[in-house]
């Protein structure tokens, strides 16, 4: 029976290294071939719906099987290390998108990139976010980096001095899923951090339950402390909204203001034509 059972496993083990394998060289196949695609979710000013900005999503244009979410994909990537890759041609992508609809951006457009562990191993990504910002008007443009934490940014004195040059660049960083992890009051300690994203799973239940209603107002303050301001993700009521914006929330994103889509559908939903200037734009 231990023979059978050992037989077994080292079948089932095999069999998973061998499926990982084959997903790992297909999803290295799809990043040499660019079918990743950035999808922009709108950030809007709480209290008047205007835009702000946007966060980058990337999605997976398979040419057989289509759309294919991130949580389908991204574990596998950084644990793989194509998140790196993936993630600059994205930034090469939407760095073009924006500059085609540039008259049209409201002024100091925020456009977020979600960043992980696997980012911060070198100095790459210092210069990847220059020679992003390098084409933009002064002031046009503001750049987030969204840390995740699926896996923790080593404490070494090369990340320390690589988020020191970001913050002297003008390179906003922010905590992503704030109160979710187990990093993020590491995180405030030893980086600039400008701020803090409340994760949706407390935003679903604004209002309507005593602890996460505790806890955005504890987020809340301790950002006001701080002097950091405050993202609500995930929002999809009127209620929420007002909730949120009766606690002072600067930002907020969620289907109340539109799910992530191509470039092309958010700038014909959400900017005005090039023409009308960027004060036409109608609050959300």
């Amino acid at each position: 029976l231990l023979a059978l059972l050992g037989l077994l496993s080292g079948y089932a083990a095999r069999r998973f290294l061998s499926q990982r394998n084959s997903l790992t060289a297909e999803l290295r196949r799809a990043v040499d071939a660019g079918e990743f695609v950035p999808f922009y979710q709108p950030v809007v000013l709480g209290e008047s719906g205007e835009l702000a900005g946007a966060e980058v999503l990337v999605r997976w244009m398979h040419p057989i099987e289509g759309i294919i979410p991130p949580n389908q994909f991204i574990p596998l990537a950084e644990s793989s290390g194509l998140i790196v890759k993936m993630t600059y041609q994205l930034m090469d992508r939407v760095q073009a998108e924006l500059l085609g609809q540039l008259p049209s951006l409201p002024g100091r457009f925020h456009i977020g990139f979600n960043i992980s562990a696997a980012h911060c191993t070198s100095m790459e990504l210092l210069d990847r976010c220059r020679a992003f910002l390098k084409p933009f008007p002064p002031e046009s443009v503001v750049l987030f980096l969204e840390l995740t934490e699926r896996e923790a940014i080593p404490a070494t004195p090369m990340t320390d001095e690589l988020f020191r040059q970001l913050d002297e660049m003008g390179v906003q960083v922010a905590l992503d899923d704030f109160g979710t992890g187990n990093s993020s009051l590491e995180y405030l300690q030893r980086f600039t951090v400008n701020a803090l994203k409340i994760d949706q799973s407390f935003v679903a239940k604004a209002g309507t339950e005593t602890l996460s209603s505790h806890i955005l107002d504890i987020i809340v303050d301790l950002a006001s402390r701080l002097e950091l301001f405050v993202v609500a993700e995930g929002v999809e009521t009127a209620m929420q909204r007002e909730y949120l914006n009766k606690l002072g929330v600067e930002y907020m994103q969620g289907y109340l203001f539109g799910r992530p889509v191509p470039f092309t559908e958010f700038a014909a939903t959400h900017l005005p034509p090039a023409s009308n200037g960027a004060g036409d734009r109608t609050p959300i």
